[in-house]
């Protein structure tokens, strides 16, 4: 018990003191090593352990894919077909916003690439329209959620490791829940359009514009049907189909749209890698702290407490979804698997709750802690490429925020919606 109460000491203490979160769990488990004796050559030996692991390359592959997407022009092109199809609705440049997105998130996998990605070339087009600039950044940071929820999804590829289970299956189940969440935000957009007076971008559809739009972006569109064709078809691995990603996408930007040049290559590796590295040092040092709970009998205990107080599916759902929501304001997803998965998966079999829904819960509360500060990185995104300060944001996200609690809800009351479409694709 000593053990416990230093590690979580000393994690709070650190996170206070406004650490990085990975340097947090890092100091903590270092002194709770000291204090437990525990050889600490154990330290980097467990560390390059949790990271140890093939599924895990396909965190670096897809955030490298992601930005040659971005660099390479296919995210302009994705914007202008869904403009297209959405441009004369009221409030239409928001629902373009949302579709955009969604498109971005079938490539990407990343909440805080696709806020990047969309948002730079969508906010500015939005104020230009007359919208208001905090609800326009705050509608960026939430849609941009939809990243790790639409397949592929860099968080389903932690989950899926960390609870051994099927990265296939989560990236199915997260189809329809993403298609949900999308129509939630575009109607949280018409809604806003209709109460503040947006209009739409042009006054009807152009069947030639809306055929030239998807014969422009029918080479990025085409990324997703081969990721997941190749996966569910069997020629690939979701690792493999993530370095497939890569040269897809290099492939596209730099010899069908033309817009990816030799010099961009190296910047492009070198965000990458950076971003890549802080994920998976956050990984490591999770897996750590995770592991020195385990060590000091802490694990057991609060799965048995756990087991007895939440003794029905439906009181462990909504409990651990708010422990989950609870957690995301102020750390990462990847982390936040890494040290509670330990304790709450376990008891899904027990419950009868089926382990993709689950994962789909799971993904959708701390996609929601992306956009909820204080640690929130999509708000950190959207803020950065608006110039807008970070409350300001917060100030304009709250009626698309709402909009996806609306549909974490509708995930958690109806199963069928993530695990229909795994169940009748991988049998």
């Amino acid at each position: 018990m000593i053990t416990a109460a230093i590690l979580g000491s000393v994690f709070v203490f650190t996170l206070l003191l406004n650490i990085p979160i990975a340097f947090c769990l890092g100091l903590a488990s270092l002194t709770a090593f000291a204090v437990a004796q525990v050889p600490l050559t154990a330290l980097p030996q467990r560390m390059f352990a949790a990271i140890d692991f093939f599924p895990f390359l396909a965190i670096p592959f897809f955030m490298l894919a992601g930005s040659l997407m971005e660099r390479g022009g296919i995210s302009r092109k994705l914007v202008m077909l869904a403009n297209e199809l959405m441009g004369p609705i009221r409030g239409g440049l928001a629902m373009t916003t949302c579709l955009a997105c969604a498109f971005f998130a079938a490539l990407s996998g990343s909440g805080p690439a696709t806020v990047a990605a969309i948002g730079s070339i969508m906010y500015p087009e939005m104020v230009k329209q007359g919208y208001d600039k905090h609800v326009s950044a705050g509608l960026v940071s939430v849609a941009g959620g939809l990243g790790p929820i639409i397949p592929p999804s860099i968080l389903m590829v932690v989950f899926g490791v960390v609870t051994e289970t099927s990265i296939g299956a989560l990236f199915l189940g997260g189809i329809f829940t993403g298609l949900v969440i999308l129509l939630l935000l575009m109607v949280a957009s018409y809604i806003m359009a209709r109460r503040l007076g947006w209009e739409g971008a042009r006054s009807h559809w152009s069947g030639r514009g809306i055929m030239t739009a998807t014969w422009a972006a029918l080479p990025a569109l085409g990324m997703p049907l081969i990721i997941l064709g190749g996966i569910y078809g069997g020629f690939f691995t979701p690792t493999e189909a993530a370095a497939v990603a890569v040269v897809y996408s290099f492939f596209v930007g730099f010899f069908v749209y033309k817009e990816l040049k030799p010099a961009h290559v190296i910047p492009v590796l070198e965000r990458s890698a950076v971003a890549a590295t802080v994920v998976m040092i956050i990984i490591a040092t999770s897996s750590v702290f995770s592991w020195m709970f385990a060590y000091a009998g802490i694990s057991k205990l609060m799965i048995a407490t756990l087991a007895n107080v939440l003794n029905t599916p439906t009181r462990f759902l909504i409990v651990t979804t708010i422990i989950l929501l609870i957690f995301g304001t102020f750390m990462d997803g990847s982390p936040i698997v890494i040290l509670l998965m330990p304790f709450l998966y376990p008891l899904v079999g027990p419950f009868g709750i089926h382990p993709t829904h689950f994962g789909l819960i799971t993904t959708v509360a701390l996609v929601i802690g992306f956009c909820t500060p204080p640690v929130a990185i999509n708000i950190y995104a959207a803020s950065g490429l608006s110039g807008l300060p970070m409350e300001e944001v917060v100030r304009g996200q709250w009626p698309f925020l709402i909009a996806m609690f609306i549909g974490l809800i509708i995930v958690i009351l109806v199963p069928g919606l993530s695990t229909w479409l795994p169940s009748v694709v991988i049998k």
